[in-house]
């Protein structure tokens, strides 16, 4: 049942410009948080700058850290908004480097609150923005309900003419971030497997470089419609899901596999461990020998190992509440 009027929130959602021409989790998780807010009630509307900004909101989020990002966030603060950012960015002190530092320094620096996926997250960004902890709120990454439904994996076997041959799976933009060409030299190693790989090309000579190596063990499908019943059934035919991505926070397509009921292999950097816990399989994504390594060890692992945990824990309706209270304290502390 929808709240009181009196009880809504009315929040702007903000990303840069170019976020949505190749989509990837960050994006998924921006319209999640919307439909869910809004299936509660709230009033989510995103910033369009050819129209004028809505009086009632009170609330600019932004989901990046964007370099060029910090004038439009400061501009609703200057406007009187509360300013929250959820920066989805896993950086070290030894990594701190390899990204715009003062820039994401002196944007981080302005926000109201820091809204993260992970205590992991929290800690790493605190201590490397300096960052007082105290501004950081936790809201987890979560899947549909959708994916927890069976699905036959003939269907995509015939979409894709994979017909009988065993493959993993990965869901995701094809980058060097998602590390899938030195993934490719591991699958080496099991040539009766297949990487079946779903989503956009973000550097099409690096998709180039992966069908070279990768030849008859890679698959590249393209991207499919999300949460469709071909996306799940790619899913359920999978031997696995691999996510080998150099970071992730924590990948919700792997998620969503593991909601699906996929035994899950994933980089060990990011926050991966504090949602998968002692139920996937990790690896260095900077190691053939460990991702070899972990192509073995995934089929000692069950198969839907993971889903209860998910359905406990990490379903966009179960911590939808917690972007809610973020907002609900911004506006007191406001005096709203």
């Amino acid at each position: 049942m929808n709240r009181s009027e009196a009880g809504k929130h009315n929040v702007i959602f903000g990303v840069y410009p170019w976020a949505f021409d190749c989509p990837g989790g960050g994006e998924r998780q921006l319209m999640a948080w919307k439909f869910h807010l809004e299936s509660q009630g709230h009033n989510i509307r995103l910033y369009d700058p050819w129209k004028p900004v809505p009086e009632e909101s009170k609330i600019f989020h932004f989901f990046s850290v964007m370099p060029g990002s910090f004038q439009l966030c400061e501009y609703f603060k200057n406007k009187g908004y509360a300013l929250v950012i959820t920066p989805n960015l896993w950086v070290t002190p030894e990594t701190k480097w390899n990204y715009p530092h003062d820039d994401i320094q002196r944007l981080i620096s302005i926000t109201d609150r820091v809204v993260v996926n992970s205590l992991l997250e929290a800690q790493a960004l605190s201590e490397v923005y300096n960052i007082d902890i105290t501004r950081f709120r936790v809201v987890y990454n979560g899947v549909e309900q959708s994916f927890f439904q069976p699905a036959h994996p003939e269907l995509f076997r015939a979409y894709s003419g994979l017909e009988n041959k065993r493959y993993l799976l990965n869901v995701a933009n094809v980058e060097s971030r998602k590390n899938q060409l030195l993934f490719l030299e591991a699958l080496k190693n099991y040539p009766d497997l297949t990487l079946v790989v779903i989503g956009h090309a973000r550097d099409a000579e690096y998709l180039e470089e992966c069908k070279r190596v990768g030849k008859e063990q890679f698959h590249y499908i393209g991207p499919l419609e999300y949460g469709s019943e071909l996306l799940r059934s790619a899913m359920a035919g999978s031997e696995a899901f691999v996510m080998p991505s150099t970071l992730e926070t924590p990948s919700i397509a792997a998620l969503e596999a593991a909601a699906s009921g996929c035994r899950i292999l994933v980089t060990k950097v990011g926050s991966t461990t504090e949602y998968f816990g002692e139920k996937a399989i990790y690896i260095e994504p900077d190691s053939i020998q460990s991702m070899s390594d972990g192509i073995r060890q995934i089929f000692m692992m069950p198969v839907g190992c993971l889903r209860e945990r998910i359905h406990d824990e990490f379903t966009w309706g179960n911590v939808i509440c917690d972007l809610e209270k973020v907002y609900t304290e911004l506006l007191s502390e406001c005096g709203e």
